[in-house]
This record gives structure tokens, C-alpha cells and sequence, in this order.
């Protein structure tokens, strides 16, 4: 791959999965009963109702969303920051393997534990990747 085909692979990736990640604004807000809904739909036990809960999932969510804003402005300025998104990309293979261990050690569902940490691996090794081919391009 072409060092300036790799910077817009690259560019377009980061801007998609930061889109994604935008939208953790949605439980960061959303009333408590939807979160027992999908919590219910999951088969997971009883949602625990109470303040650290409610601070927990809506601080995460608004975490989220701040990394996917990040995240977006990273792939606008993709050729700007080659080496911080590099960096970027280590960090995302180490959470991968981090929400894969704390899926399985807490007994989430495994269409959950296998669809989110594997698929965030890759996806940080596709980052290393493209971001040290685009940068075999970079003046």
C-alpha cells in the first residue's frame, strides 16, 4: 500500500471508529430505566441501582465520547500527529486486551466478551500498521 493510500485508510479508520465512540454521549444521558432495559436484554443480573452506579457508567460513557472526539480530530489531522496516532494505536491493542480479560473475568455474555475486546485489538494493530506505512510517505 502507497504510503498517501495508507494516511487516508488511516485517516477515514480513525474518524469512523471516533463517530463511534461519539455516540457513548447517548448513555451518558439516557434515563436509568433504558439502562435496565438493555441491562435485562443482555440476561446480565439485576441492575444495581444507587449513586457509584449511576456515576460509573454515565463517567465512562462521557469518556468515551471525549476519546472518540479525540479520536476524529486525530484522522482530520491524521498526517499532523502520524506519530501520536502510532502511539494511539499500542494503546488501543493494550485496552483490547484489557476489556477482553475483564469480560471474561466478570462473566459478560460471549457474544459481548468475543465482539469487544478481539475486534479492539485489530483494530490497534491496523493503526500501528497504516500509521507506520503513511509514515514511510512523511517529509
Amino acid at each position: 500500500m502507497k504510503p498517501d493510500t495508507a494516511l487516508k485508510v488511516l485517516a477515514w479508520l480513525l474518524v469512523v471508529m471516533g463517530g463511534l465512540a461519539c455516540l457513548a454521549v447517548i448513555p451518558m444521558v439516557m434515563p436509568t430505566d433504558w439502562m435496565v432495559a438493555a441491562n435485562d436484554w443482555l440476561g446480565l443480573e439485576p441492575f444495581p441501582h444507587g449513586t457509584l452506579t449511576e456515576y460509573l457508567t454515565r463517567s465512562a460513557s462521557a469518556l468515551y465520547a471525549l476519546v472518540g472526539a479525540l479520536t476524529v480530530y486525530l484522522g482530520i489531522h491524521a498526517r499532523r500527529y502520524l506519530e501520536l496516532i502510532g502511539f494511539v494505536g499500542w494503546l488501543t491493542m493494550a485496552l483490547g486486551l484489557a476489556l477482553t480479560g475483564i469480560d471474561f473475568a466478570i462473566g459478560m455474555p460471549p457474544s459481548w466478551s468475543w465482539g469487544e475486546g478481539p475486534p479492539t485489538v485489530l483494530v490497534g494493530v491496523a493503526i500501528v500498521w497504516l500509521s507506520r506505512r503513511a509514515s514511510t510517505g512523511a517529509a
